[in-house]
């Protein structure tokens, strides 16, 4: 069998030559340097110790039995992964305070009573990832069979950090506790890592891999460089998170796409160039590892996927706004590739923060993060920049495509659109499906996923509202809505790109269970840059059905609430330009419905409501079409 692309670059051979000797990797000063430290920028020094501060004014938070059972007893997360996440939060804190601010013995305080309470966690898994005790049908996890997921692997990574800045320091007071967690980060991740194959994210056996392969990789590469104490244990580490890695590259498309949505980009994407940046950091060389095309194409997602300011396209789980994103990330990526596109869009994503602005707080919270973006002069001094907003992108692989009216500007029409299938990663049922944005904000939608709950990935996935067909751009023949599954896809996809034009076009049919009827489903959805003004959408609809339905619809998810100024005229208002949707009144009555919002995540998007527009025809019959037409309605 021969070498994945990255064992290709990082061999055995090579490893075994170029990796470091324990306890030799030092990639961010202790907290005793304090030359080093002095040397963070005030305006970051300042920023981050009014966040610390803030977060450090509070208690521990307090982890029961009780709420980590929540998930198997009422499907609730929220109760275990708010002072889960708190906890951690705030260790991170009391290592920079230190660091920053200077160790006193208050502060190393701080961090050891951090240390001492994550020790003495019974997990670090989350309730709903504890594969192992779910297996068992327990609602509390098993000491002695220790789960390696995201979470325990985030924090491994978390004490590892804390020990390259603060553990002689914590050795001088309590010795114990040093000795503690390097010893629990052993026993609990980097030993159940290496000694079994039943980690899924692994990809020996399960070959649709995620977020969670080079999430969890990210981490346990640089736990392992900092705290395992023989060569042979670093060394097998990095042989098994390359091969992880490269059948996870086997899994992504080649044109890169993040079929999971935008926010996962951030630990999909992101995660895969720490995992590189570690390797070759460690390693002294990157052996070429930049010059793969499909490398390069992961790296540009993000830019592809921006609507303007901060809203993105966010197909599957992704957020229209996404939380946790960290452009110093992208910008060493857009760096190391040598695109100047994408670390420009990196610079603008940071807008007028200070270099390392934020300690992310909860699931993406990451020290290490943190400490690369405050030790990174050149991106300390880069200048402002503009967003780049590329004209349009044609994802083939993925089945995404992106247009705007002009490029470099938020001005105008935007329009996404995809094809796929529905098992997708993180996926909904929206095969056909449509974003319209006008002047850079979303007003035709995907909802996008609420918080999660046991629910949401669970078998009652799609009982779930913003899961089902029902609540996207898209038709529906006598109630039967798409269907989940790999074989539920669209059929003879084209996507086409010129100067005038952005173009999708598919067929929907194989996206609906047979019940639906439906032999074809045309659809083409096409931005217009000839058209007067800004242009046009346009969206032609052509289908054959095998029995005479009852209802045909085409629904049309609206952000804000749509009204009906003249017949076959719908206008959605925006904050300057509304959009207008113009469709064929004569053929199809135009029904509304408002959805409201009650989810706390999807409220803070959208607000109160969301709108779904029902366009019916008049006359359903077994073939039909219908031609709708969306631009500024002041065009």
């Amino acid at each position: 069998m021969s070498a994945g692309i990255l064992a290709a670059r990082f061999s055995p051979e090579r490893l075994a030559a170029r990796l470091p000797r324990p306890g030799s990797w030092r990639p961010y000063p202790a907290v005793r340097d304090r030359a080093a430290w002095d040397d963070v920028p005030a305006a970051t020094r300042d920023h981050l110790l009014g966040q610390t501060a803030r977060i450090l004014a509070g208690p521990w938070p307090m982890l029961t039995a009780t709420d980590y059972g929540r998930f198997s007893r009422d499907g609730d997360r929220q109760a275990y992964e708010r002072p889960y996440f708190a906890r951690r939060t705030r260790l991170a804190a009391a290592v920079l305070a230190a660091a920053l601010a200077g160790p006193t013995r208050e502060r190393i305080d701080e961090v050891i009573d951090g240390v001492w309470l994550l020790c003495e966690e019974t997990s670090w898994c989350l309730p709903a990832a504890d594969l192992l005790a779910r297996r068992a049908r327990q609602p509390l996890p098993d000491p002695a069979q220790p789960c390696v997921d995201l979470f325990a692997a985030e924090t491994a990574a978390l004490l590892a950090h804390t020990d390259l800045l603060a553990g002689d320091l914590i050795e001088s007071y309590a010795p114990v506790a040093r000795r503690r967690l390097r010893d629990e980060v052993r026993a609990r991740v980097l030993g159940p890592y290496r000694d079994s194959d039943q980690w899924w994210w692994l990809g020996l056996r399960k070959k649709d891999l995620n977020n969670w392969t080079p999430w969890i990789h990210a981490n346990l590469l640089a736990t392992s460089l900092l705290l395992d104490d023989r060569p042979q244990d670093i060394l097998v580490t990095a042989e098994r998170a390359v091969g992880a890695l490269d059948r996870y590259l086997d899994a992504v498309a080649d044109d890169g796409g993040c079929d999971e949505g935008i926010s996962y980009w951030w630990r999909a994407g992101a995660s895969l160039f720490e995992c590189l940046q570690t390797l070759a950091c460690a390693c002294g060389e990157d052996y070429g590892v930049y010059e793969i095309g499909k490398i390069r194409a992961i790296a540009r997602y993000p830019v592809i996927a921006h609507i303007g300011g901060p809203w993105h396209v966010n197909f599957a789980d992704g957020s229209p706004k996404p939380h946790g994103s960290v452009p110093h990330l992208l910008y060493r990526f857009g760096a190391a590739i040598g695109d100047q596109e994408v670390a420009q869009h990196a610079r603008a994503l940071r807008g007028d923060q200070a270099a390392a602005a934020d300690l992310i707080a909860g699931a993406n919270g990451s020290v290490a993060r943190t400490l690369s973006a405050m030790f990174d002069p050149q991106w300390a001094a880069s200048p402002p920049r503009e967003f780049p907003l590329p004209a349009q992108a044609w994802l083939a692989a993925t089945g995404v495509l992106t247009a705007r009216s002009r490029a470099g500007s938020v001005a105008g029409l935007f329009l996404a659109a995809k094809a796929g299938h529905n098992a997708e990663s993180h996926n909904h049922n929206d095969v056909g499906s449509f974003i319209v944005a006008q002047d850079g904000r979303p007003l035709l939608i995907d909802v996008g996923v609420g918080v999660y709950t046991r629910q949401t990935f669970g078998p009652e996935r799609y009982q779930l509202w913003t899961m089902q067909s029902s609540w996207h751009n898209v038709p529906e023949v006598d109630g039967v809505p798409q269907a989940p599954g790999r074989g539920y896809a669209a059929r003879r996809v084209q996507g086409l790109l010129s100067p005038d034009a952005a173009e999708l076009s598919l067929d929907l049919a194989g996206a609906y269970p047979p019940e639906a009827g439906i032999r074809s489903w045309r659809r083409t959805i096409r931005l217009d840059r000839a058209r007067a003004g800004d242009g046009k959408i346009l969206l032609d609809d052509a289908w054959d059905i095998d029995h005479s339905p009852e209802r045909t619809v085409v629904y049309l998810i609206a952000a804000r609430e749509p009204l009906l100024v003249a017949p076959g005229r719908l206008v959605i208002p925006a904050d300057d330009d509304d959009l207008a949707i113009d469709y064929p009144q004569a053929d199809f009555d135009a029904g509304l419905e408002e959805r409201p919002v009650d989810d706390p995540r999807l409220a803070a998007t959208w607000g109160a409501s969301v709108y779904r527009i029902a366009l019916a025809a008049r006359h359903p019959g077994r073939r039909g079409t219908l031609h709708l037409e969306i631009a500024a309605a002041g065009g």
